[in-house]
C-alpha cells in the first residue's frame, strides 16, 4: 500500500483508537462510544499535509500538534524520533482532536523528501536550483540545513522538500547538503511516456524503467499524468537520464478521505478553473462553493502560483473547500536587529524601529548559542538578536513570516525593503541604517552610477532594494545595492507568461553552471551565451588572471560562476567569472 494511501487509512484507525473507538476484540477494556474521548468531550480525525513551522511538540500550518505518542517515519526509517524532524520540512500528519481545550493529538507523522539529487546548475539572480532536470525555486524562506546557500556548488546532492508550483517545478521549503548520499529520488508526473523505449518523462529528466521495481502498480499501470515517485543511483548528467530501480504509485486515492472529520492541505495552486471553480493543490481536487470562507485576501485573489491552506470537507465524490487561507511566500522586509520592545498582548515586537506581528504560521529558529529547539514568540527577550523576514499585509502591519534568532556576529549582512533617507552617503532600509563607500556597488536592469541610483528617488517615491555588506557597529557599510523590481512571478501577478525564473533575459545575472561550448571569446553555459570584454575581471582559484589566461584555462564541462549583464535579450556580458 502506497505511503499517502496508507498514512490517510491511519488517520481514521489510530484515531479513532485514540479516542476510544477502537473495534480491539479485548473484552477488559471499556472504550467509550466512537465520537467520544475519555472525558467527555466530541472527538474528530484530522489529516493534514504542510510545513513544520516550529517545535514545543510540532507545529504543522501554524496549528500546534502533541507529539509524545505518535509514530514517526522518516524516508527508509520507520523508527525516528521528533528530534528527527526539522523546520522546513514538508509532512503528512494524522491527528485526533477533541473539543475539550488541547491541541490536537498527533498519532502519525510521515516525511518524504521530494527531490534528492546532484545540483547541475544555480541561478541566485533568478533564485533557481537545477536538479535531475527539475527546476527549484527557493526564496528568503527556504531553509538551508547543513549548508549556507553561498556554499552549494554544481556536483552537490542536496536533498529538497517543498510543494510542486504551478509549471510543475519544485517551490523548496528547505534544502539540505546530503553529498554523503548515491540515491536519487523525485516525485513528478508522467509524461511523454513510450512503452516500446520504456522510458518516460518528469519534466526535463527521463526515466528508463527497463529495469525497475514496482510499488503499489506494475510497469502496464504507467500513464501519462500518473503521479508517481522514482528512486534509482544510475544518472547520466549528459543526457539527463536516470536508471530506475524502484517505482511508487504516489497518485491519492481520495476515498481513503471518506471516514476523515478535517482534512488540512497546504501547498500552491494550479489547475484553476474560474468556471467550475476547482483547483489543485498537491495532488488534490478541490471545489469552491458559495459557502467557502476566504482569510487573509478576497476570492478573486485565487488563482494559479498563490500558497494557501484550505481546509475541506470529503462529500463522498469531491473535497469542498471549506475555508481558503492565502499564505504569503515572498517576502518584503528583511531586517536584522536587536529587540529594543516586546508586546504580548499583540503578539508583537520592536527591531530596528519597527513593529513586527507573528500569527499562526510565523516560523522560528533558533541558530544563537541558547540553540533552543521549541523556539517561540514567547522566547523572544528584549535584546535578543534577530533576523526577520516579513510581509506588508493590507492593513500595512509588518507581519514576520520568519524569525530567526542569532548571535550579533553572526549577522549575515542581507537586508531588503523600501529605501528612504536615499542619499550618496547612504539610506535607510528595513530600519538599518545603511552607508555607501566608494567599493558599493549599484545596480538596476544594468549597473548605475551613486548619482544615477539617488536621481531613481526624486521620481519615485517607493523603492525596493536588497542590500549585501558587512556590518561596522549598527551601520550597514553596502558592498552591493540592488533595485528590487516586481518580476512576473510575483504571487500576486496574474500574468500567464513565459517570463518565469529568470528567462526574460534582461537586467542581472549571476549563476554557477558547466560550460557547454567554447567560441573564442564566447561561451555557453546552461544554453546562455557569455561574452566576455576586456573589462571583465576574471579570476582562477581565487587568483587574478588575464582574458587570455582565463580563455585558456577555460574547458567544455568546467565549472564556472559569473556575474553579467543581459545585451539585447541575446547574450551575457561578463562582469565577474571564476573558475
Amino acid at each position: 500500500m502506497r505511503f499517502a494511501k496508507s498514512l490517510i487509512a491511519l488517520t481514521v484507525t489510530t484515531a479513532l483508537t485514540a479516542c476510544g473507538g477502537s473495534d480491539s476484540s479485548d473484552t477488559n477494556v471499556s472504550n467509550p462510544p466512537p465520537g467520544d474521548d475519555n472525558t467527555g468531550g466530541t472527538s474528530t480525525t484530522v489529516y493534514t499535509e504542510g510545513v513544520i513551522t516550529g517545535f514545543g511538540s510540532v507545529y504543522v500550518n501554524g496549528q500546534r500538534y502533541r507529539s509524545e505518542n505518535a509514530d514517526i517515519a522518516l524516508a527508509n526509517n520507520p523508527a525516528a524520533t521528533e528530534g528527527d524532524l526539522k523546520v522546513g520540512m514538508v509532512v503528512s500528519l494524522a491527528a485526533s482532536s477533541s473539543d475539550n481545550g488541547e491541541d490536537p493529538e498527533a498519532t502519525n507523522i510521515r516525511y518524504e523528501e521530494h527531490l534528492q539529487g546532484p545540483i547541475s546548475f544555480i541561478d541566485t539572480e533568478a533564485e533557481v536550483i537545477e536538479v535531475l532536470g527539475q527546476e527549484v525555486v527557493y526564496n528568503d524562506l527556504t531553509e538551508f540545513d547543513e549548508v549556507e546557500l553561498a556554499d552549494l556548488t554544481v556536483g552537490d546532492i542536496i536533498e529538497v522538500s517543498g510543494y510542486i508550483n504551478e509549471d510543475g517545478d519544485f517551490y523548496a521549503t528547505r534544502i539540505e547538503l546530503e553529498n554523503d548520499e548515491d540515491e536519487f529520488k523525485l516525485k513528478g508526473d508522467v509524461s511523454g511516456l513510450d512503452t516500446t523505449a520504456q522510458t518516460f518523462m518528469i519534466n526535463e529528466l527521463t526515466i528508463d524503467y527497463s529495469s525497475a521495481e514496482f510499488d503499489d502498480m506494475t510497469a502496464d499501470d504507467l500513464e501519462d499524468g500518473l503521479y508517481v515517485k522514482v528512486e534509482g543511483s544510475e544518472f547520466d548528467s549528459e543526457t539527463l537520464t536516470l536508471v530506475a530501480a524502484e517505482i511508487e504509485n504516489k497518485d491519492n486515492d481520495i476515498d481513503d478521505l471518506d471516514d476523515v472529520d478535517e482534512i488540512k492541505i497546504a501547498g500552491i495552486v494550479n489547475n484553476y478553473d474560474a468556471t467550475t471553480g476547482t483547483f489543485d493543490v498537491n495532488q488534490y481536487s478541490f471545489t469552491v462553493t458559495d459557502d467557502t470562507e476566504f482569510e487573509d485576501g478576497p476570492a478573486d485573489r485565487l488563482t494559479n502560483g498563490v500558497r494557501v491552506k484550505v481546509e475541506a470537507e470529503y462529500d463522498g465524490e469531491q473535497l469542498i473547500a471549506e475555508e481558503i487561507e492565502f499564505i504569503a511566500k515572498d517576502a518584503r522586509q528583511v531586517s536584522e536587529g536587536q529587540v529594543t520592545e516586546l508586546d504580548a498582548e499583540a503578539q508583537a515586537f520592536v527591531l530596528n524601529g519597527i513593529t513586527f506581528v507573528v500569527d499562526d504560521d510565523t516560523t522560528y529558529l533558533d541558530t544563537s548559542g541558547q540553540g533552543a529547539r521549541t523556539f517561540s514568540y514567547d522566547d523572544i527577550a528584549v535584546n535578543d538578536w534577530l533576523k526577520v523576514i516579513a510581509v506588508i499585509d493590507d492593513n500595512g502591519d509588518y507581519v514576520a513570516l520568519k524569525i530567526k534568532r542569532t548571535e550579533e556576529d553572526d549577522r549575515e549582512g542581507e537586508i531588503k525593503g523600501i529605501a528612504s533617507d536615499v542619499s550618496l552617503e547612504g539610506m535607510t532600509v528595513a530600519g538599518v541604517q545603511v552607508a555607501f563607500n566608494e567599493q558599493t556597488e549599484f545596480e538596476d536592469e544594468d549597473e548605475l552610477t551613486p548619482e544615477e541610483f539617488v536621481a531613481l528617488f526624486s521620481a519615485e517615491t517607493d523603492i525596493e532594494v536588497e542590500v549585501e555588506g558587512e556590518y561596522d557597529g549598527d551601520i550597514l557599510v553596502a558592498s552591493e545595492v540592488e533595485i528590487e523590481r516586481e518580476d512576473d512571478d510575483d504571487e500576486d501577478d496574474n500574468d500567464d507568461g513565459d517570463d518565469d525564473n529568470g528567462s526574460d533575459k534582461r537586467g542581472k545575472a549571476e549563476f554557477e553552471g558547466a560550460v557547454e561550448s567554447i567560441d573564442g571569446e564566447s561561451i555557453v553555459v546552461n544554453g546562455f551565451e557569455l561574452r566576455f570584454t576586456s573589462d571583465s575581471e576574471l579570476e582562477i582559484d581565487d587568483e587574478e588572471v588575464s582574458l587570455e589566461e582565463f580563455l585558456a584555462a577555460l574547458e567544455v564541462d568546467s565549472i564556472i560562476e559569473i556575474e553579467g549583464i543581459w545585451r539585447d535579450q541575446t547574450y551575457i556580458e561578463v562582469k565577474e567569472a571564476e573558475l
